[in-house]
């Protein structure tokens, strides 16, 4: 990144003495007067092209050697295309010296310097491998500057490369830029260029850089690229099944976070939100994953220090990654993070002489993979620095390995899965076991619940008395959706558990009675009880039992929201001990959650919703109308919330004015889990003056996600 114009700089110093030299030589048969009048010009030339050289490559935001448009400046972006000889998109070392060869010339009497000869197409290509690699093949098309997604007013582009060989369906392969994710931009082709002539379509994404949003903003943008492919492909050809990512540097970063988040939906976006986000094949160059670590295992040498405030990692999460809150989102920005034993086929490449982003990052990752069960290769060029560039292998034989990687990935075998829905992709995600299974928390049959255990640091032993003894964990209890008439504990998102297990705060999944067991509230009733339960075994299970947030979707959302906002339900008279433990939640987290079960109150305020969905007797059982009014009462959250309640984050799938779905299967459910039931119960505790942060599409929240939430409301004020 930074240390590469150590190279660059010296190396542009070598060309223009050359130059010089060859000039002199040939003038010096001329008098002294004029020789010395030529010498002082050539000096004020050579200077001037120095300043000129340096400025045009501090241009060169990521690093790979090529300057694209968008990161040009002034009169060199608008004679960009003048200047681009090869016709790539890009203006390369030999581009740029032929340009100052006739800029200087142009000064000294508008002629190119005697002894020198101005490069044409072939010579420029000759100096740069790069060059030959991403010029277009004959007759191949782009499409440049295709919107395939939207952040509010701003638009999101990417360029389509659609080649001449091959029929359709066609595989993809998405290159993603790297640049320290603050730099660079996309410009068709890229290193994926040569596929082409293969007969893939190329897909070079842009995404917004750490200037204008921190992480997960990039995650968002190329999960919401790979959509786009789906949603495109009875359009341009694309096979869906058959999609392959490729980046370098801060590209391999995100294309791993391609290959392991695919179905990790707080990385979702509302852009073509029906089709998956999963990759079938995933090439690393070089990328970074556990940003802590990158100081550590730098070569000898290195001038990039990764913990300082402004290094490209410590921008990328908003603020110095070894302190809070940043150290947490840090952690959350390391791929590493989602492994499962489902992902896709990993081909990671790195120089073992890499200055900025040490080896051991994708050794890390290698070892995670293997771990997990993924197929996985891990390639180290010898010698090779930042980009691969330096080393034993060509640039030639490197991208036959990669060509061949997804040759065999991509080309000849289909994926089995059905990647075009996400629904399907939902189902993929592996639970690790939990560290208690199936613990009877009641006496009936669905009175059961597991539990994970966060790791924990040890405790001072003045703090306990005790050698050893390590300070509690936080919980996050998860409570499961389903309508009240189905759903289980291990739909806990598996993304969801690795990353607050990664902070540092135990889980609980709970079961609970369906309403074919015993009417409503029963299951409230269960999940108290669980909640007390949980509280219960503070010592055995190393827990915080203050610190104890609850998070769901749906029916789970709702009771979430009861046990937060009921006032404290702890029978302190009760001759069982659990029944003696408090109700009080610390925070609450939801999605698409009701905040009443009224369904006269749906009629009223929720789009589209004339009817009951559910009939009362199935819900409620048979209780008279004064009765079902109490109990409406008592479990719905805009009944029950007052000044002294915990802060609430809650999440939805659609705008206010979004329109009804036309499609009555999807409209029942975008009827049920509307985002007015948020927006009601926000304006009311805003009038109280109790948190509540509300997120749909487009809408500016304070919390990323539910996980970010409850490290921030669970761990981070307890550090």
């Amino acid at each position: 990144m930074k240390a590469k114009w150590v190279l660059l700089v010296p190396f542009t110093i070598v060309i223009m003495a050359v130059t010089l030299n060859s000039t002199y030589a040939a003038k010096s048969q001329q008098p002294n007067g004029q020789a010395s009048a030529n010498s002082r010009r050539r000096n004020t030339v050579s200077r001037n092209a120095k300043r000129i050289m340096a400025r045009w490559l501090s241009m060169d935001k990521d690093g790979d050697g090529k300057i694209t448009k968008d990161e040009t400046e002034g009169q060199l972006k608008a004679n960009f295309e003048r200047n681009d000889a090869n016709k790539d998109g890009f203006l390369e070392r030999g581009e740029l010296d032929a340009l100052l060869q006739r800029l200087s010339g142009g000064r000294s009497r508008g002629r190119t310097p005697v002894g020198q000869r101005q490069p044409n197409q072939r010579t420029t290509q000759q100096q740069s491998g790069r060059s030959r690699q991403a010029q277009l093949p004959a007759g191949a098309k782009i499409e440049r500057d295709i919107v395939y997604a939207r952040v509010g007013d701003r638009k999101l582009f990417l360029d389509l490369c659609l080649p001449t060989k091959g029929t359709a369906p066609l595989p993809v392969i998405i290159w993603v830029h790297g640049g320290g994710w603050r730099g660079g931009g996309k410009n068709a082709g890229s290193r994926a260029r040569p596929m082409l002539e293969r007969g893939y379509a190329v897909v070079d994404v842009g995404y917004r850089l750490s200037g204008e949003a921190i992480f997960p903003a990039q995650v968002e943008d190329c999960k919401a690229a790979v959509r786009w492919v789906r949603a495109n492909a009875a359009k341009y050809g694309f096979d869906p099944d058959r999609i392959g990512a490729w980046g370098s540097s801060a590209g391999g970063h995100l294309v791993a976070f391609l290959g392991m988040a695919g179905d990790v939906r707080e990385f979702d976006t509302a852009a073509n939100a029906a089709y998956s986000s999963r990759v079938q094949a995933v090439c690393d160059w070089f990328g970074p994953t556990d940003f802590l670590q990158m100081d550590k295992h730098s070569l000898k040498g290195s001038r990039l220090i990764h913990d300082a405030p402004n290094s490209p990692e410590s921008q990328l999460v908003g603020g110095p990654i070894q302190e809070e809150p940043y150290r947490s989102l840090a952690r959350k920005a390391d791929p590493i993070t989602y492994v499962t034993r489902d992902d896709p086929p990993f081909l990671i490449m790195h120089g073992d002489k890499d200055m900025s982003v040490p080896l051991h990052q994708s050794e890390l990752l290698y070892d995670a993979l293997k771990k997990a069960g993924v197929e996985s290769t891990l390639h180290v060029v010898k010698g090779a620095g930042h980009g691969l560039r330096g080393g034993e292998e060509s640039s030639e034989k490197l991208f036959e390995i990669v060509a061949n990687f997804f040759d065999r990935n991509l080309k000849r075998q289909k994926p089995k899965a059905d990647t075009r829905s996400r629904r399907a992709a939902r189902k993929r995600p592996q639970l690790r076991p939990p560290t208690y299974a199936d613990v009877k928390y009641g006496s009936y049959e669905r009175s059961v619940l597991d539990f994970y255990q966060a790791e924990s640091d040890p405790q001072p032993r003045l703090a306990t008395g005790v050698a050893g003894a390590c300070k509690p964990t936080p919980v996050a209890v998860f409570i499961h959706g389903g309508g009240f008439r189905g759903g289980s504990k291990r739909s806990l998102n598996a993304g969801t558990l690795r990353e607050l297990l990664n902070a540092g705060i135990s889980v609980a999944a709970v079961e609970y009675r369906f309403v074919s067991d015993k009417p409503l509230p029963a299951a409230h009733h269960d999940s108290l009880r669980a909640l007390q339960f949980i509280r219960s075994k503070a010592s055995q299970w190393n827990i915080d039992k203050k610190r104890i947030g609850a998070f769901g979707g749906s029916a789970g959302a709702q009771i979430c929201m009861w046990l937060a906002f009921h006032d404290e339900m702890a029978d302190s008279l009760s001759l069982d001990p659990v029944e003696r433990e408090s109700s009080r939640l610390w925070c609450v987290a939801t999605n698409g959650g009701q905040t009443t079960m009224d369904f006269d109150w749906w009629k009223r305020w929720i789009p589209g919703y004339d009817k009951p969905h559910r009939n009362r007797t199935e819900y409620f059982g048979e209780v008279t109308d004064e009765e079902l009014r109490k109990i409406i009462k008592d479990i719905s959250a805009l009944s029950l919330i007052t000044a002294d309640d915990p802060p609430i984050f809650m999440s939805y799938g659609m705008k206010p004015d979004a329109p009804v779905p036309d499609d009555p299967s999807r409209a029942q459910g975008w009827k049920v889990h509307h985002v007015t039931f948020g927006v009601k119960l926000k304006e009311k505790m805003d009038e109280l003056g109790v948190e509540a942060d509300l997120k749909y599409p487009g809408a500016r929240t304070t919390y990323r996600s539910s996980a970010d939430f409850f490290i921030t409301k669970l761990k981070a004020d307890n550090e």
